[in-house]
């Protein structure tokens, strides 16, 4: 009885210990950032008509699968000033490499994300700060959309983290814009309600 409990103990001290350090946290800008690692910044934005589903962008490392950058609206402070929006910007201090825009959802939909023909990969280098896009999507069409607003995002991120006064922002829209990403509750089945 004593060695099952001793066993149960050590998985779960090795368990805690393998998750620890997985997922990215969102880097607050209180400390200057690690020259040997990259700052990644955007926007997250969801737009409803009764309340906020919980819009949820997942990205991960490429070929590290547990090195991920979970964005989310639900859960951080609320930069959308519309009362039938939720968002906010967001900054990541994440190690160099590349990364992939994998997968999205509601926290309180169902949805799957539909397959996409070609993975949604970007790279950033260390010591870079690097924008990725503003990232949204509505409960009417289920379908998320990454877009350059570079020129109006990038001055009220700086006005967010005074730590990046100063600093070159990378534009990497180019590399993560994408089609509208419509999921299995888009009710055409991605077949153009993601185009209007």
């Amino acid at each position: 009885m004593a060695w099952t409990s001793i066993k149960a103990i050590v998985a779960t001290v090795a368990l805690c210990s393998l998750l620890a350090g997985c997922t990215t946290g969102r880097f607050d800008g209180s400390r200057a950032p690690d020259p040997g690692k990259a700052l990644i910044v955007g926007s997250i934005t969801e737009g409803y008509l009764t309340q906020p589903h919980g819009l949820m962008v997942h990205i991960r490392k490429v070929a590290e699968r547990y090195t991920t950058v979970p964005l989310a609206t639900l859960g951080a402070e609320d930069d959308e000033p519309s009362p039938n929006r939720l968002g906010n910007l967001f900054m990541y201090e994440v190690p160099a490499g590349s990364y992939e825009i994998y997968q999205w959802n509601y926290r309180f939909y169902r949805g799957e994300t539909q397959p996409r023909p070609n993975p949604i990969i970007f790279k950033v280098k260390a010591g870079e700060t690097a924008y990725i896009g503003d990232f949204s999507a509505n409960a009417l069409t289920f379908c998320l959309y990454n877009v350059n607003n570079a020129d109006t995002t990038v001055p009220a991120l700086k006005h967010k983290y005074p730590v990046l006064e100063g600093r070159i922002v990378e534009n990497l829209s180019a590399q993560t814009a994408f089609e509208p990403w419509p999921d299995s509750d888009a009710r055409d089945n991605g077949r153009g309600l993601c185009k209007f």
